[in-house]
């Protein structure tokens, strides 16, 4: 507590708070991004393994309208 007072003392109030506010402000930005990060992440995971699944579902689908396409030529 008095090395806060030391510093209000020697550059002042308003240098001392805006200092203070800036810290905050910058722990704030940076824990926001690390969630926001994090919070990405973990969506592109769980929509990659699900894009997958839907490009399997495609080729199989995909293959089963040749396999028809096929045997309406062949009639």
């Amino acid at each position: 507590m008095e090395k806060a007072l030391e510093l209000i003392e020697q550059y002042g109030l308003s240098v001392v708070l805006l200092i203070g506010c800036l810290y905050a402000l910058y722990q704030f930005f940076f824990f926001s991004i690390r969630e926001v990060k994090n919070e990405f992440s973990k969506r592109h995971e769980t929509l990659s393994s699900q894009l997958e699944g839907i490009k399997k579902e495609l080729s199989e689908l995909r293959e089963k309208i040749n396999l028809l396409i096929d045997r309406v030529k062949n009639r």
